[in-house]
């Protein structure tokens, strides 16, 4: 079973390690150019939108690079046919006059499942970014055997 995933955050009132962990992920990364915020000509819509919506949140987070064009652009793309899926089934149901399934449905769970993905894989959530830099906690408070056989030990206090 694997731990929690570690937080990646600035704010004064979260933990120190927490801190000094997000400082050295911002520190490997500095040198990386930042994405552009002006969207990709190709890019309309909703895609365009949430691309001039994310990129300088994120750049002034100092979360995506240049090197993640291609990345944030395929989620750009996927939150288009998300929306596009969506307003399909709003406009004609999720079952069809003719008793079928709406196939709108699998194309709104395919482009959600990749929005989720893609998202990750660009450190969208703090904590996949700080698994992709494999930075780790500082602390180790002993290797798992030890943990094992302390809880053993402390088990047969109590009993």
């Amino acid at each position: 079973m694997v731990g929690r995933k570690p937080k990646i955050t600035t704010n004064d009132s979260d933990r120190a390690d927490q801190r000094r962990r997000t400082e050295e992920l911002i520190d490997k990364t500095k040198d990386l150019n930042k994405l552009q915020e002006r969207a990709p000509k190709h890019l309309s819509g909703v895609a365009r939108s949430t691309w001039e919506t994310l990129v300088p949140q994120l750049n002034h987070q100092h979360l995506v690079k240049a090197i993640d064009k291609n990345v944030m652009t395929a989620l750009c793309e996927q939150v288009q046919i998300e929306r596009w899926a969506y307003e399909a089934i709003e406009e004609k149901g999720v079952v069809l006059d003719s008793g079928r399934k709406n196939p709108a449905c699998q194309v709104l769970d395919s482009a959600t499942a990749k929005v989720k993905s893609l998202a990750e894989s660009l450190g969208l959530s703090p904590a996949a970014r700080a698994s992709l830099m494999n930075i780790q906690p500082d602390n180790d408070d002993g290797s798992t055997d030890d943990i094992a056989a302390e809880l053993v030990k402390k088990g047969d206090e109590q009993f």
